[in-house]
C-alpha cells in the first residue's frame, strides 16, 4: 500500500458542499490542503487514507463551502451607515448628499471602511468581493483587505467622460465628486488598466479588472477602449448598467434603441463583460444577453429599495434558470449586513413570480461570483488544484440545526454571520468567529472615529426621527 501523502492540513468530520460540475455532497467529508490551494476532496475515509498532515481541523460535522464571492461591493461605503436611509440615489434633502460623502473620503476612511467590511464578510462567509471603480485610493483597501486576509479584485476609480444622464439620480452625483473625479475622456483613457499590475502576484490574494461607471456616462470611445484592455490583459470588463429605471430609459433614448443592442453592435458584450444591476431588460433583449455569455450581477437590496419591483419585476431569476452566468452582490451596505443578498434573493424571486431554490442561490454565491471576478480557475468551489477559500459553519448555532438540508439552512436560515473557521489562500484568517489577523475592537473603534470624521467634516447629523438627549 503507498504510503499517505504529506500536505500542510486537513479537514475532516464535515459536510462538504464542493460545487464542482456534479455538485457533489460529502455527508462525512473530509479536504486536504497544501500551501494555496486544494489538493484533495473526498469521502473522509479516503482522503485520511491518501493523506497525512501535522494541522487537522475537525468541523464537527458542520456545513463546510466554497467562500462565497460579493460580486458588486462599494466597500467605502460600509461606515456611511445611519447617515443616508432609503434610496440615497434620488437625492431631494437638504444638506450634504451620499455623493458628497465619497467625495469627502480620505485614504484613512477607505482603510477604515474596508477593514469594517473585511471583518464583517468573513464572519458571513464571504472570502472574496469585487470593488467596482468606486475606491478613490485602491491601494488603502488592498492594504486593509490583505490585512484581514480577504480576497478581493480593484479597478481604477470612476471612469467616466460623459455624466450628462446622471441628472436622473441626482443623489449619486454632486459638484464635489464630479471635481474630485472629473468626467474627463483623456483622464479615463490613462488611468484604465491601471489597476492590473496585482495580477502579476500569481499567488496572491489581491486582484485587478477594469471597470467604467456605466449607466450612460462612458462613451463609446471609451466603451471600446476598455473592453479592449480588458480583453489584451485577459480579465472582466466590470460596469452597472440598469440601476435605474428612468436612467435606463434615458440612454435608450439617447441611443435610440435597446441599450444591449447598441453595446453588442460595440462589441463590448462578451463572456468576459460583467455588468451589474440590469434592473431593465427587453423581451427583445433577452436572447442576445443570453448568447453574448456575459455575467450579470444582481444586486437584490439594491433592486428592491428602490422600489423597482412595481415598476419592473426583476427577471434575472429566469436569466439564470435560461443558463446565464448570474452573482450576487451587496451594492452597497448602507442599509444592509454583507450576507444578507442570497436571502433577498430567495424571496424576490419568488415574489417577481420567478422562484428559485436554494442551491441556485449558493450557485450565484459561488460560481457566478466566480465567473463575475474573472477568478473561476481559481475559486468558486472546493476542487483540487482551486484556491483553499473554505468556510466551516458554526454547529454550535440554532440558526444551523437540525442540518437536514445543508443548502436551505446556509441560504434561508442560517444566513447571518454564521461562520465559524475560515480559510482564505489557504490560511486560517478566522477561528471561532474570530479574525486571527486583525484586531476586531480596534478595527470597529477606527471606523467610529473615521465616521465621526467624516460627519464633521461634511456637517452631517444622525437623521433619526427619535428625540436624541444632549
Amino acid at each position: 500500500m503507498a504510503a499517505p501523502r504529506n500536505c500542510d492540513l486537513i479537514i475532516r468530520n464535515a459536510l462538504v458542499l464542493t460545487m464542482d460540475g456534479r455538485r457533489t455532497v460529502h455527508s462525512a467529508g473530509a479536504i486536504a490542503v497544501t500551501g494555496h490551494s486544494i489538493a484533495a476532496v473526498g469521502p473522509e475515509a479516503v482522503v485520511l487514507h491518501s493523506w497525512q498532515a501535522a494541522q487537522t481541523i475537525d468541523a464537527k460535522g458542520g456545513i463546510v463551502h466554497p467562500g462565497f464571492i460579493d460580486a458588486h461591493l462599494h466597500v467605502n461605503a460600509q461606515t456611511c451607515r445611519g447617515f443616508f436611509r432609503g434610496d440615497t440615489s434620488k437625492g431631494g434633502g437638504v444638506g450634504p448628499n451620499y455623493a458628497d460623502w465619497k467625495a469627502a473620503l480620505g485614504p484613512e476612511d477607505e482603510r477604515a471602511a474596508a477593514a469594517l467590511a473585511s471583518v464583517e464578510m468573513l464572519r458571513h462567509g464571504i472570502t472574496t468581493f469585487v470593488e467596482p471603480g468606486s475606491a478613490f485610493d485602491p491601494d488603502a483597501v488592498a492594504e486593509a483587505t490583505q490585512s484581514a486576509g480577504v480576497r478581493c479584485s480593484l479597478a481604477d476609480p470612476y471612469l467616466w467622460d460623459d455624466t450628462g444622464l446622471m441628472s436622473a439620480i441626482p443623489g449619486l452625483l454632486s459638484d464635489s465628486l464630479a471635481k474630485r473625479v472629473q468626467p474627463d475622456r483623456d483622464r479615463c483613457l490613462k488611468l484604465l488598466g491601471g489597476q492590473l499590475f496585482r495580477n502579476r502576484d500569481k499567488d496572491g490574494i489581491t486582484h485587478g479588472h477594469v471597470a467604467l461607471y456605466g449607466e450612460g456616462t462612458a462613451s463609446d470611445e471609451l466603451l471600446r477602449a476598455a473592453k479592449a484592455c480588458a480583453h489584451r490583459a485577459g480579465v472582466v470588463l466590470n460596469s452597472h448598467i440598469g440601476y435605474d429605471l428612468d436612467l435606463a430609459a434615458a440612454m435608450e433614448k439617447r441611443w435610440g434603441r435597446p441599450r444591449f443592442e447598441h453595446l453588442a453592435e460595440l462589441g463590448v458584450i462578451g463572456p468576459n463583460t460583467t455588468f451589474v444591476h440590469m434592473n431593465l431588460i427587453r423581451d427583445e433583449e433577452v436572447q442576445l444577453i443570453l448568447s453574448s455569455g456575459l455575467t450579470i450581477v444582481w444586486c437584490p437590496l439594491a433592486y428592491m429599495s428602490r422600489g423597482t419591483p412595481l415598476r419592473a419585476p426583476t427577471r434575472l431569476p429566469e436569466m439564470k434558470m435560461r443558463g446565464a452566468p448570474v452573482a450576487l452582490g451587496t451594492d452597497s451596505a448602507r442599509q444592509c449586513s454583507s450576507g444578507d443578498a442570497g436571502f433577498l434573493a430567495l424571496h424576490l424571486a419568488a415574489e417577481a413570480g420567478q422562484p428559485l431554490v436554494s442551491e441556485g442561490v449558493l450557485e450565484m454565491l459561488t460560481l457566478g461570483g466566480a465567473h463575475a471576478a474573472g477568478l473561476q480557475n481559481i475559486i468558486g468551489s472546493i476542487e483540487p488544484g482551486k484556491r483553499a477559500d473554505i468556510v466551516m459553519r458554526s454547529t454550535r448555532l440554532a440558526e444551523l440545526g437540525p442540518g437536514i438540508d445543508p443548502a436551505h439552512q446556509l441560504i434561508a436560515v442560517g444566513h447571518g454571520p454564521t461562520a465559524d473557521t475560515v480559510m482564505v489562500n489557504g490560511h486560517i484568517v478566522m477561528r471561532d468567529g474570530h479574525s486571527t489577523r486583525v484586531d476586531e475592537t480596534a478595527v470597529i473603534a477606527a471606523a467610529r472615529v473615521s465616521a465621526q470624521r467624516m460627519a464633521e467634516r461634511l456637517g452631517l447629523k444622525p437623521p433619526g426621527a427619535w428625540p436624541r438627549a444632549a
